[in-house]
């Protein structure tokens, strides 16, 4: 049965969590499933506390209105999300490296 509090952006499985996983299967697979599995069960717990994450002020309006998360074991990988309304759960739409842009990434990539 599928849980109606989250919801992930397409992008992120297809995208995302692949380029993730793929850059770090490049020099260990383990390592890789393990983001992979750290990433994704967070996203199980945002879903049950949706105001877990920190609210972004974005001087760009791409992130209005989006939160962020870190991934507890690997501080280098972000979730952005949008509480759903009533704050019932929540809407994955990026996971990206602390490294990125996250406003830049947003308004080339917009996802709702």
């Amino acid at each position: 049965m599928r849980d109606l509090r989250l919801q992930v952006h397409p992008e992120v499985e297809e995208t995302d969590l692949v380029e993730i996983t793929s850059h770090i299967a490049q020099d260990n697979s383990v390592a890789a499933a393990n983001v992979y599995a750290a990433i994704t069960s967070m996203f199980v717990e945002l879903a049950r506390q949706p105001m877990l994450g920190t609210e972004i002020h974005p001087l760009r309006r791409t992130l209005k209105g989006i939160r962020m998360f870190v991934v507890g074991d690997y501080p280098n990988y972000l979730i952005y999300y949008r509480p759903l309304p009533e704050v019932t759960g929540v809407r994955i739409l990026y996971v990206l490296h602390a490294a990125r842009d996250a406003a830049t990434f947003a308004k080339e990539y917009r996802r709702k």
